[in-house]
């Protein structure tokens, strides 16, 4: 596959992640979450694709997952702590403001 084909390429389940991220009406995010695999097992079905059963529920854990993970990335924009700690999102101000809540906290 060549650089064209590759940036020409968006994953089916993204799409259908994505569609859904801006459409759904609903709070539930387990509800999102299997809205979203549903879907895209549907899509599966439409490409032919052929799910040996003893596989089924393999592959429906591993999707949740993969929606779960990719919900968090698009929210929150942040893998890790560090990353969030690193982003710029957090200043010195609260930072201090924090660490004085925690210590009223902890007093």
């Amino acid at each position: 596959m060549s650089k064209e084909e590759k940036a020409k390429f968006i994953d089916p389940l993204y799409v259908i992640f994505e569609k859904h991220l801006y459409d759904f009406q609903s709070e539930d995010l387990d509800l999102f979450i299997a809205t979203i695999v549903n879907h895209y097992m549907e899509y599966l079905q439409k490409q032919a694709v052929i799910i040996p059963e003893s596989k089924l529920s393999v592959l429906m854990k591993d999707l949740t997952e993969e929606v779960y993970d990719m919900f968090i990335k698009k929210v929150h924009g942040c893998l890790n702590l560090k990353d969030f700690q690193n982003s710029g999102r957090v200043t010195r101000l609260e930072k201090l403001l924090a660490q004085e809540r925690f210590y009223k906290l902890a007093s």
